[in-house]
């Protein structure tokens, strides 16, 4: 495979980022355990039949063990009308709409999405969330579970559904996750921490609302769209109108803004209080949002002060400097209130996880522990990629992320979106493999992801990388 060295220009455009994760080939094995538990869940059916039980609640259970079998064997239309008949004896028991069916309409959503039947599944989220918001005897921790269980099915169609139905997809998931916030509103504490992470999450979501907006198109615009038939809101007394992109994006920045003070009170408590470990990881997000909408200036001051914060809250300086070894893909997908919850999970992140995607296609991002680093010592071979049984690389970019007084030294401070976006791109290696993208499209793809820069004592180092562009490996 040959090495190319040309410098190719970036195109500077914002990513969406979202977790996500590969679907394994079955072997031979899972499948004939999976034909045995089947065999068995069917014999225990066919026995209550025998035995002239129909319709009786004792039918459920093995119902919901057979409909979990198909669903492992990909046999989704007979998991979909094993799932249904379940249901249809939950509502021969117990009426019409009851809290037991809504774990039989989340499974049916899972068995459709699995199918890539994405039309069917929107009908029954739509359903869904109507039982929720309509028939929902009260709200509790299941109607807050279930309704971020939308919302983050929402977040998978973005992806995987067409793309005339990707705005859809933003609003509804914005949307399941409000309500769900609002539903924890109701049942716990003011200043309950747990709420903080579902803030982080409708504060996630605005910001890809803000990418795709920014990135333009039919998606875009209609998420600039309000009123007349607004898929979320609609109102037939006002006219359809849509917004500026610049006044849309000012509005999703200050809307992050108004969440991370939300989720600052929630740790000041009703009293301001002197620096809490979990006040700074505030700070922190709030420098990771600023960089993101390119706000620099204001995001360089932020993660100098989180960078105090955490040690006058008393982190140990060893921990604050392993947090920030290392730049981040940003937005994190997950808000932690503590140092050591961010690097427990930076450690049990499995080792060939992609790290984020734009349209399908994963990419892994590594960071070398030393500058500088000559990009010839960087392979696919050396960093392990062509090992995997489930990835093939596509191509393999070097880059690497400047400090801040590089940037203001070489560019007076002028390039805005400077901060945490890779710069000086060689592409090193090019797979001959079929997929339907050239290298400008990788290229322009690789602009749009923003880093939480390496820091030290609060100041942005300079940092290498290489950044793998992937595909799945089964035909």
């Amino acid at each position: 495979m040959g090495k190319l060295t040309r410098k190719l220009p970036i195109v500077l455009v914002p990513l969406m980022v979202c977790a996500w994760a590969p679907l394994a080939a079955q072997d031979d094995a899972v499948i004939e355990e999976a034909l045995r538990e089947l065999e068995l869940y069917e014999s225990d059916l066919f026995r209550l039949e025998a035995d002239g039980v129909y319709h009786a609640p004792q039918l459920v259970e093995p119902l919901s063990r057979i409909a979990d079998s198909y669903m492992e064997l990909n046999r989704f239309a007979e998991a979909h009308a094993t799932l249904d008949r379940a249901q249809q004896i939950v509502r021969i028991e117990e009426g019409l709409y009851t809290k037991s069916q809504l774990p039989f309409l989340h499974r049916k959503i899972e068995n459709l999405v699995n199918a890539g039947d994405w039309r069917e599944a929107r009908k029954l989220q739509d359903h869904t969330i109507w039982f929720y918001l309509n028939k929902y005897s009260w709200p509790d921790q299941d109607m807050m579970r279930g309704l971020m269980d939308l919302s983050y099915v929402h977040m998978q169609g973005i992806t995987e559904d067409l793309v005339e139905n990707q705005g859809y997809h933003y609003l509804r998931a914005a949307f399941s996750s409000r309500v769900a916030l609002v539903v924890a509103e109701r049942i716990w504490p003011q200043h309950e921490q747990r709420k903080a992470g579902l803030i982080y999450e409708q504060m996630r979501i605005t910001y890809l609302q803000a990418s795709a907006i920014n990135k333009g198109g039919t998606v875009g615009q209609s998420l600039r769209t309000t009123g007349g038939n607004y898929p979320i809101a609609p109102n037939a007394y006002a006219a359809e109108r849509i917004m500026s992109p610049e006044r849309a994006l000012n509005m999703h920045r200050s809307n992050g803004v108004n969440f991370l003070e939300r989720m600052r009170r929630i740790y000041a408590g009703e009293e301001e209080r002197e620096v809490s470990e979990a006040l700074a990881m505030v700070k922190l997000y709030q420098a990771d949002w600023y960089l993101l909408f390119d706000r620099r200036l204001r995001a360089l001051q932020d993660y100098r002060e989180a960078w105090d914060m955490l040690l006058q809250a008393g982190v140990p300086e060893d921990d604050v400097r392993r947090l920030f070894a290392k730049p981040v893909l940003l937005p994190e997908p997950t808000f932690y209130d503590s140092v050591e919850k961010a690097l427990a999970a930076r450690a049990r992140a499995p080792e060939d996880a992609p790290a984020a995607f734009e349209e399908g296609v994963p990419v892994k991002i590594f960071f070398d522990d030393e500058r500088p680093l000559a990009a010839e010592s960087f392979s696919a071979e050396k960093l392990g990629l062509m090992e995997s049984n489930d990835w093939q690389v596509v191509a393999l970019f070097s880059f690497d992320l400047p400090a801040a007084e590089d940037i203001e030294t070489r560019q007076g401070w002028r390039r805005q979106n400077a901060l945490g976006v890779a710069q000086n791109l060689q592409l090193m290696e090019l797979e001959d493999f079929p997929v339907n993208r050239d290298v400008e499209q990788l290229i322009q793809n690789l602009g749009r992801l923003r880093f939480r820069p390496a820091l030290n004592e609060g100041e942005a180092q300079a940092a290498d990388g290489v950044i793998s562009y992937l595909a799945s490996a089964d035909p």
